[in-house]
């Protein structure tokens, strides 16, 4: 169990941490593939590399790879569109529920921990305050050409 997943409709990538992937002692489980990644702010990471595991919804179980990253979140991973096409989930911001269809009929569904959402959001924006911002009169701009690069 890996606690303090966001899921995010609009990302390419499922990705973890290297710390909970650590704690779970699969380290040596990683391909050490590293890649870039790009956030739609422009902010440049490098993989550790990927790694197969199985997601449990209950009770669909899908085989889905990670990239691995060692950067500081409030969150241990991100579920993002792989993930939520798999299952053919709907996602709800508002409600912060997750509903997908269940093999035989019925619907699956995932509800979020709000006190714990509302603290992982609280760390975000504390980090977020944190980035110094210069104005666009003060900022040098220069055209960097880069690699292809995943988009979360």
């Amino acid at each position: 169990m890996v606690n303090r997943i966001y899921v995010d409709e609009g990302n390419a990538a499922n990705i973890l941490q290297l710390a909970a992937i650590q704690q779970m002692g699969l380290e040596t489980k990683i391909n050490k593939i590293a890649k870039s990644l790009t956030s739609f702010s422009g902010a440049t990471t490098v993989t550790v590399g990927t790694i197969d595991l199985d997601v449990y919804s209950p009770p669909i179980i899908s085989s889905q790879t990670f990239m691995v990253i060692n950067e500081v979140s409030p969150y241990n991973g991100i579920l993002g569109k792989p993930w939520i096409g798999k299952i053919n989930a709907v996602t709800s911001a508002t409600h912060q529920k997750i509903r997908y269809p269940i093999p035989g009929g019925g619907i699956g569904q995932i509800n979020s921990d709000q006190a714990m959402a509302r603290k992982c959001s609280a760390q975000g924006l504390k980090k977020s305050k944190q980035a110094q911002f210069l104005p666009l009169s003060q900022a040098y701009l220069k055209e960097v050409e880069q690699p292809n690069l995943a988009i979360l």
